[in-house]
């Protein structure tokens, strides 16, 4: 009887010893996947924050306005600056409906005595608009591609014209734009 109660205390110290190893094993995993989950995220904040530091440009998103995409910067409302690609396709619009040029229209004279022509698209007033800085919107018409470049801030040459030269070093005399009613 002995013998059993010195073997039943060494398998009762065994399984302790047991369950102590696999204690301290499970809290050494616990503790290293937590480590491991610390530094992934402080890794994942540098690296976003040091992104966000690089990249100064905000990202836009298209919204649909009066049926136009329009980029918008969804933190401050602020619509996108005009690109070098829009200004370009704005001004090639402008230059067609502008076009004072009667070259290649065809005069038509009708039953009654009258003359008329098909003007396809030219010699047009079109009107503009623009967002100021201070969110007011201004508006204006115009039958000049200079006059448009101008109101826009967009390159004359664009429109096919050149800026007009300042011989006595002042700016050439624009009547201003009307407000938009809001």
């Amino acid at each position: 009887m002995k013998k059993q109660k010195k073997r039943n205390r060494s398998v009762v110290a065994a399984r302790h010893r047991r369950v102590r190893v696999i204690a301290l094993t499970v809290a050494i995993l616990l503790i290293a996947g937590a480590a491991v989950t610390v530094v992934s995220k402080q890794l994942i904040t540098s690296k976003a924050s040091a992104a966000s530091t690089t990249s100064l440009a905000p990202r836009y998103v298209t919204v649909k306005v009066a049926g136009h995409d329009v980029q918008i910067d969804p933190q401050t409302g602020q619509v996108r600056p005009m690109t070098p690609e829009k200004a370009q396709e704005i001004a090639d619009d402008l230059k067609a409906r502008l076009n004072k040029s009667t070259d290649g229209l065809v005069q038509v004279r009708n039953r009654d005595g009258s003359v008329s022509m098909d003007l396809q698209g030219r010699a047009q007033n079109v009107v503009l608009a623009r967002t100021n800085d201070d969110g007011t919107v201004e508006s204006t018409c115009v039958d000049e591609p200079l006059a448009a470049a101008e109101f826009l801030g967009i390159d004359p040459k664009l429109v096919g014209v050149e800026a007009p030269t300042r011989t006595n070093g002042k700016a050439p005399f624009r009547t201003p734009a009307k407000k938009a009613i809001q």
